[in-house]
């Protein structure tokens, strides 16, 4: 054979075999990335389906109309949609490359949407990550209609993503818009733009800024570790004048995947954090520090560690405010150990610490805690839980424990008080002994004191059965005009006041037994109370030994703001009427008396008050009680003297029996 003939056989043998090879390895081809990717799917747990593959000779393989889904716990978990995918394989990965080389040289999607719905079963198959890994391209462009990431009370959405990046390149990450909702968190993100680079199976993507002031300064996403099922990020966060660190790394070395995560945050503005973010609850403060760490699987909780410090300077929430909460707690061993929540709001401290084991029992916690307070501005103080600052003033000290296992709680409550005002009520001191035992609450003593005056009361409450209760108390006031009580129908009082009371009750009613006397009169009363009404079985004032009434009905509570009592006398009481000169009334006055008109019920429908007769022809009076600060005079309620009735006439002596006959004289 002549020499210039053999190049020609040699080049037509390459034209035969590349001719061969463009109709045999095409469909070959084809069919092994069905069947591997069918495979794969079904080892995950996953159901996979596509339109058509391509894979034409020396050109990227096309994927159409690519759809992957797995079952979660109530519904799809994962689901995955991709209208166009095409890669370009690296031939020298496939021929000669190490392990380690990619086999991907591009990778582009078109059209994607991914959803993230619930939770993943705990028994999902296993995924071959060394193919993953040797599947990341070498540069890479991902456009995305939609990015969803549903949780029961939380969402994280993404649309119109684009995503580029290449090795020594840097790429681009472009959002439409990125929606975030959570309880008090609803926000929108329009036009989000930034840098990317792709470097050692390495994403970072940086200068992102999302609002003025709001700024991801890096977010690394490693999947260098990926061949053995490791993913890791880097997240840095400039957050209006403060900086938010954050890492989190996954990966499954058995059966369960396992999370790390910490974190750390420092300088951060509470206020424009919450206008930033779209929270609906006004809140004041700075994030002084924090640091986070978690490691575990979310799914099982109890079995994963956990450690939070926080510390909050300048804090106010509504209207509760403090000058620094810190907070320090861990989780480990099934138990959450409370190193220390500390409030301090100017001259106040308050400690709490415990710990809880927490086991399949969650109704039977074991739990122990220990409570010390130093509080030097009782009305600043109470402020912090919603209520007014001018309403409490004074200084309390607080100490105590509670220890809570095998369905029983034991404790001790310690408080002492000086120069205080309790609902503007001023007491010069306040001591108070409170126990827990085997599921009972005992106050041995509860003390208020102002001067020679008191209030002193004990009881019990029983928290396993019906919430029963019982109380005693007494109480003794030299000057009631010094308290400025008023209450409906009798209003303002004042002179000497000595009390007691002893009750009953559960949750339901509350059975109580009052008597008292004052420089007037004396008082007892019977009753029962509800949660909608007072009924008064019996209330007797005694203006002297002559001069007394006794009144029953029922108080109606089913509006706090609009008081409405019925009550009713045995006996025919007498008033200063008619009040047609009056506008109006301050309270009422008692006297002993005979003079005025009769009446014997007695109706008070807000500030109105109406007396009458029983009988239904008899005519009603009525008046109305005055505001605070408008002028009027009391009503002169008179109580006649009880008529005596006529001692009934000595029974008339029995007559004297006869004297016996004389027996005859003997024979």
């Amino acid at each position: 054979m002549s020499l210039w003939k053999k190049p020609l056989l040699a080049l037509g043998f390459v034209l035969l075999a590349l001719v061969l090879l463009n109709f045999v390895v095409p469909p070959l081809m084809e069919h092994s990335i069905a069947a591997w990717l069918r495979y794969e799917a079904r080892r995950s747990g996953l159901v996979l389906g596509f339109s058509e593959i391509r894979a034409p000779l020396f050109r990227p393989v096309e994927i159409r109309e690519l759809k992957i889904v797995g079952a979660g716990l109530d519904a799809e978990h994962f689901e995955f949609d991709a209208g166009r995918i095409e890669a370009g394989l690296s031939f020298a990965a496939f021929f000669g490359g190490s392990e380690k080389s990619h086999l991907l040289s591009s990778l582009r999607v078109e059209h994607a949407k991914f959803f993230i719905r619930g939770r993943a079963p705990l028994s999902a198959g296993p995924i071959d990550w060394t193919a993953l890994a040797r599947f990341l391209p070498e540069r890479f462009e991902i456009f995305a209609d939609q990015l969803r990431l549903e949780q029961p009370f939380s969402l994280l959405a993404f649309e119109d993503t684009k995503v580029s990046a290449s090795k020594g390149n840097s790429g681009i990450v472009s959002i439409g818009a990125v929606e975030m909702r959570a309880p008090f968190l609803e926000k929108r993100f329009a036009h989000v733009r930034g840098m990317t680079r792709w470097q050692d199976d390495r994403l970072s993507i940086g200068s992102i800024n999302l609002l003025e002031g709001f700024t991801i300064d890096s977010l690394v996403i490693d999947l260098t570790g990926l061949r053995a099922g490791r993913v890791g990020t880097d997240l840095g966060v400039s957050v209006l004048g403060g900086k938010m660190r954050a890492n989190i790394a996954t990966e499954r070395p058995g059966k369960t995947r396992l999370w790390e995560a910490a974190g750390t945050a420092s300088g951060i503005s509470l206020p424009q954090v919450a206008s930033a973010l779209g929270l609906t609850v006004p809140v004041q403060g700075m994030v002084r520090g924090s640091k986070f760490t978690f490691r575990g699987d979310p799914r099982d909780f109890l079995n994963a560690t956990a450690s939070i410090w926080m510390e909050l300077t300048g804090f106010s929430w509504r209207e509760r405010k403090a000058d620094v909460i810190m907070l320090g707690a861990n989780f480990y061993g099934h138990t959450v150990q409370l190193q220390q929540l500390f409030i301090k709001q100017r001259r106040n401290e308050l400690t709490l610490s415990g710990e809880t084991a927490i086991g399949t029992e969650w109704l039977n916690p074991d739990f122990r805690g220990d409570i010390s307070a130093s509080i030097n501005d009782l009305g600043q103080f109470a402020e912090l839980f919603g209520a007014r600052p001018e309403v409490f003033a004074g200084k309390v000290a607080a100490r105590g424990r509670m220890h809570a296992h095998e369905r029983t709680v034991d404790g001790d409550l310690a408080l002492t008080g000086d120069g205080l005002k309790i609902f503007r009520i001023p007491v010069d001191s306040l001591t108070a002994r409170i126990g827990l035992e085997a599921g009972r609450a005992q106050v041995d003593q509860l003390e208020f004191k102002r001067g020679e005056d008191f209030l002193r009361a004990q009881g019990k409450i029983d928290l396993a059965q019906k919430k029963s209760f019982t109380l005693s108390a007494e109480s003794w006031c030299h000057e009631l005009r010094d308290y400025a009580l008023e209450f409906p129908i009798i209003g303002t009082l004042s002179g000497a006041l000595s009390a007691k009371l002893t009750g009953a009750g559960d949750e339901n009613s509350f059975s109580s037994t009052v008597s008292g006397e004052t420089n007037q009169f004396s008082f007892s009363a019977q009753t029962n109370w509800r949660s909608d009404a007072i009924a008064v079985n019996s209330l007797k004032i005694e203006l002297s030994d002559t001069a007394e009434a006794e009144v029953k009905g029922t108080i109606d509570l089913t509006d706090p703001k609009h008081f409405r009592a019925n009550l009713s006398s045995a006996n025919e009481l007498r008033c200063n009427g008619p009040f047609a000169d009056n506008s109006c009334a301050h309270g009422l006055d008692l006297h002993e008396g005979e003079t005025g008109l009769p009446f014997s019920e007695i109706t008070l429908d807000g500030r109105d008050l109406t007396l009458r007769q029983s009988s239904p022809s008899a005519v009603a009076q009525s008046i109305t009680f005055c505001d605070e600060g408008e002028p009027g005079q009391p009503v002169q309620i008179n109580i006649p003297k009880l008529v005596e009735q006529p001692q009934p006439p000595p029974p008339p002596l029995p007559s004297a029996a006869p004297l016996p006959s004389p027996a005859p004289p003997p024979p």
